[in-house]
């Protein structure tokens, strides 16, 4: 049924035609304008990054209270803190019984020297020794720490990641449901055509495939939602419903911070600095031991000598022992100071490291905002028009189905890139989040862009796969493993 609303067509094109018609209930939802919702990055009113959904920031929360990998890492630092402890204690002590027979015969109590001893002795560490293991034991409990610290952000990272993906591939659905009404829509218009004589049956065959065509890709779009789900489902610890993401939309929310206090977050983020750093003051202290090591240890000892009868004997005594091998021992202090030096490197390693990738997903967040802004704004506003006055020509007659089929495909094909770059948007702001070391996959790409002018007719002409469909760029039948990335 048309509604009262009327459209007017401007053609630049061998000067100006106006045409006028109404427009379907299905095509003023499929047309409907895009919130660009864009806040330049640094305006004041952005003190920080843009708040997470609701129902986000629940996700994340059970899944940091709950997921077994984090269960398992803490109970691992549980034992990790015991080292300390273990690593100060004194060596245990050594009990000894002696029996000592003056003659071939028994003669415990009859004889001075038939004796039944015990003896105990006990090393003691050259000062310091001691304590400088208890705090090189210590400084080995920060890995398992900040190992702990990298899992819980790589969970909170893959929850929001897995969140966008679910939030993208339900939004391509509901685009997915417009452009089959659109279809219909577009089916009605080629019959009416064939009716009166004006049009060809493959026009509406035509059509036909592709409104047929769309249970293929609901079915894609289907199990790309529950791929997200299982994922969510495995990070959280519960089974999370498609609920989940109701009522979330994508949209632009740039990051207003800049490149240096983006940086300066990530170092004071990253787990591996610290773990790196408590590396570098382990080894400083480990060179002490080895210098340490030169010092000798005590050995005392105490013991008492039964004679039965006779009166008994007790004695006592002190040992040292005798670092008299003294080439390993600076063997040791060189091993040391290696591995000092080279634990100092690898944190510069690493901080350079976070640097750099940081300064890429910035310079991807802000190639993925001037993206969607062209987007919002520019094509798909474009692309809208297109099918408008295409879809009009058709009509009259003046051109033929082919160019609403490549008008049509265009449009939808550069929604769906316009989701997906949202999406990627999203999942590059995660990144930021994790401090991850690890190369960021979302860069966003203009190839949907050349996609949209390059391809459309080899969309339209292959059978719809630059609608809907094109959205990898150029098949929505791929879109469903790009969610999964």
């Amino acid at each position: 049924m048309k509604s009262l609303l009327s459209v007017v067509l401007v053609s630049v094109v061998g000067g100006v035609a106006v045409s006028v018609r109404p427009v379907g209930a299905a095509e003023q939802l499929a047309l409907r304008p895009v919130a660009p919702n864009i806040v330049a990055p640094g305006n004041e009113e952005f003190a920080g990054p843009p708040a997470d959904p609701s129902t986000l920031k629940a996700l994340v929360a059970e899944a940091l209270a709950q997921n077994p990998d984090l269960l398992a890492l803490q109970e691992g630092l549980t034992a990790a803190r015991t080292w300390p402890e273990q690593a100060k204690a004194l060596p245990d002590p050594m009990l000894s019984a002696l029996y000592v027979n003056d003659g071939w015969s028994p003669s415990l109590g009859e004889r001075d020297m038939t004796t039944l001893g015990f003896m105990g002795s006990q090393t003691l560490p050259w000062p310091g020794k001691r304590s400088l293991r208890e705090e090189i034991a210590a400084r080995d409990t920060v890995p398992p720490a900040e190992r702990l610290e990298r899992q819980r952000l790589s969970v909170a990272a893959g929850v929001r990641r897995s969140f966008w993906s679910l939030v993208l591939a339900e939004e391509s659905l509901g685009v997915l449901r417009e452009q089959e009404e659109v279809w219909k829509e577009a089916e009605g218009v080629a019959r009416a055509r064939y009716a009166v004589g004006q049009g060809a049956q493959q026009d509406v065959l035509r059509a036909q495939i592709e409104i047929t065509r769309f249970e293929q890709l609901r079915a894609e779009q289907e199990a790309g939602i529950e791929a997200r789900l299982a994922e969510l489902s495995r990070l959280v610890g519960r089974d999370v419903g498609r609920d989940a993401a109701s009522g979330v939309l994508l949209a632009l929310r740039p990051e207003p911070r800049a490149l240096a206090a983006l940086q300066a977050e990530a170092e004071a983020t990253l787990p591996e600095l610290r773990a790196g750093a408590a590396g570098v003051d382990r080894e400083r202290l480990s060179i002490d031991l080895a210098r340490r090591d030169f010092k000798p240890d005590f050995i005392v000892q105490a013991g008492y000598m039964n004679r039965a009868g006779l009166d008994p004997m007790w004695q006592a005594g002190v040992g040292v022992t005798l670092p008299v091998f003294r080439g390993r021992r600076h063997v040791a202090v060189a091993e040391a100071e290696a591995r000092r030096r080279a634990a100092a490197l690898s944190v510069e390693a690493v901080r350079a490291q976070v640097r750099f990738r940081t300064r890429e997903r910035v310079a991807q967040l802000r190639a993925a905002e001037r993206m969607a802004t062209v987007y919002a704004d520019g094509l798909i506003p474009q692309a809208r028009l297109s099918y408008e006055a295409s879809i009009a020509s058709y009509q009259a007659g003046k051109v033929p189905f082919l160019t609403v089929l490549e008008a049509l495909s265009t449009l939808y094909r550069d929604r769906i890139d316009h989701l997906r770059l949202l999406a990627a948007h999203e999942r590059i702001k995660v990144s930021l989040a994790e401090a991850s070391l690890e190369a960021t996959s979302e860069t966003p790409s203009g190839g949907a862009v050349g996609a949209s002018m390059g391809s459309a007719a080899a969309g339209a002409a292959g059978g719809m796969s630059g609608g809907v469909s094109s959205a990898e760029p150029a098949s929505q039948g791929s879109m469903s493993g790009a969610m999964g990335k």
